[in-house]
């Protein structure tokens, strides 16, 4: 069975990629330029360094939305998603409205590439955003 980048269920998923020099290992400095680029887009979000899961990176949250940073064999999901901690359904609304409001801001500053399917072993298929 084939694999792709993991990204939490529900997240609004921007994806790129590292280039083949880049040091995936040691990729400190572009979770700091993520964090940062988020940071300026959305002043709300602060810096924290969690995880959902085993492969999820959470670097950034506000009240409402964790942002994070996935990575497999060179394909980098960004996302943004509901905190699974909110306790009321309010602010679960909130949180959809939150992100459906910063989506297309969101896909335009950290896509480079689009998912256009899936093949049955479960691989994605993505192509280049056109600049």
């Amino acid at each position: 069975m084939g694999r792709s980048v993991s990204y939490p269920h529900g997240a609004l998923v921007a994806f790129t990629h590292v280039h083949d020099e880049d040091d995936t290992d040691d990729c400190a400095w572009l979770l700091e330029f993520w964090r940062e680029m988020a940071q300026r887009l959305w002043p709300s979000l602060r810096e924290v360094d969690t995880w959902r899961g085993r492969e999820d990176h959470v670097i950034a949250r506000n009240g409402l939305v964790e942002f994070g940073v996935s990575e497999y064999c060179g394909l980098v999901a960004i996302w943004l998603v509901e905190r699974t901690d909110l306790d009321t359904a309010g602010q679960e609304a909130l949180a959809t409205q939150w992100i459906k409001s910063v989506a297309p801001r969101f896909r335009k500053t950290f896509g480079t590439l689009r998912k256009v399917g899936t093949f049955s072993n479960g691989e994605g298929i993505f192509e280049r955003v056109a600049a």
